[in-house]
């Protein structure tokens, strides 16, 4: 990874962090705006909403000032940085180690399966070794985040961030939430690759419009995989003492958080029950369940 690209992927990161930000908050379960009540887009029936994401921004920084929108920048940079770096380098060794020769003999749908298990496996693996490489900066970019709850200063830079994490946590700490986040970008991968090879194959002839296929599967794919990154940050920042992670129950593990938050309606897929007043991603007035999908963008391109 170059300079160039580094840079304006930091750039990026930086551009979306106060919309990042929001998101963890949210998904941590802090809710300090209330309700209101406005009209549905299509049936204009009075319901109550929570306020949008921007609104959450709004809230921030009215707290914090302009700077603390972005709590958690560092770390964030870094964890996409490494993870760039990784992903490239490790991508590159699976070419050369898995080259997915096609053999002429062999049928279209033999093709589809080898095809479509030789890219997988390779994006999997890269995207497992990348992940575990930077989730330690993913973990402080978190807990860093988490820390408006309760205003602590536990997390207020990288080196002060990983002498309290080792210290009360050892290792482990720096990997907290690691499984089900690696189970969700598995299957994120497996899903958007086979319905990306499935629609490029069969239904695409024009070969600048099979370019946007990934990216529009992404959008739907990511959807059902949602459970496993609210799973996910919750357990990396449950083992933090901080306010937010004190608010949490005492889960037992990643399975027992995906029973709780799935018991309380907080762990289903972002059109899902769009209208329990427990689902995490907030509705507002103008956009109805939309706002949803709106928000999910800017992350599934950049990210």
């Amino acid at each position: 990874m170059t300079l160039v690209p580094a840079g304006v992927s930091a750039v990026i990161i930086t551009a979306l962090h106060p919309l990042g930000y929001a998101k963890v908050l949210i998904q941590l379960g802090h809710e300090p705006l209330p309700q209101y009540s406005a009209k549905e887009l299509l049936w204009r029936r009075t319901r109550n909403y929570y306020p949008s994401v921007f609104s959450y921004i709004k809230h921030i920084k009215s707290q914090d000032g302009f700077t603390g929108l972005y709590r958690g920048l560092i770390p964030r940079i870094l964890e996409g940085i490494v993870g760039s770096i990784v992903t490239q380098n490790v991508t590159e060794y699976m070419k050369k180690a898995l080259p997915g020769k096609e053999d002429v003999e062999d049928s279209e749908v033999q093709i589809f399966i080898k095809s479509f298990g030789m890219q997988t496996s390779r994006e999997v693996v890269a995207k497992i070794v990348a992940t575990i490489a930077s989730h330690p900066f993913h973990v402080i970019a978190l807990r860093s985040m988490a820390q408006f709850v309760g205003k602590e200063e536990l997390y207020s830079g990288p080196l002060v961030s990983v002498q309290e994490i080792y210290s009360n946590e050892g290792i482990a700490g720096f990997f907290a939430g690691l499984i089900p986040r690696l189970i969700g970008d598995a299957v994120a991968i497996a899903l958007i690759n086979f319905l990306s090879e499935l629609v490029n194959r069969y239904l695409l002839s024009e070969k600048e419009h099979k370019a946007y296929t990934a990216a529009a599967c992404s959008l739907v794919v990511t959807q059902f995989t949602y459970p496993f990154e609210l799973v996910s940050r919750n357990m990396s920042v449950k083992p933090a003492n901080l306010m937010a992670a004190k608010n949490m129950p005492d889960y037992t593990g990643w399975t027992d958080c995906w029973r709780m938050l799935r018991q309380n309606k907080e762990c289903l897929t972002c059109f899902t029950d769009l209208r329990s007043d427990k689902c995490r991603m907030r509705l507002n007035e103008t956009m109805g369940p939309y706002n949803v999908f709106l928000m999910e963008v800017p992350f599934l391109m950049f990210n």
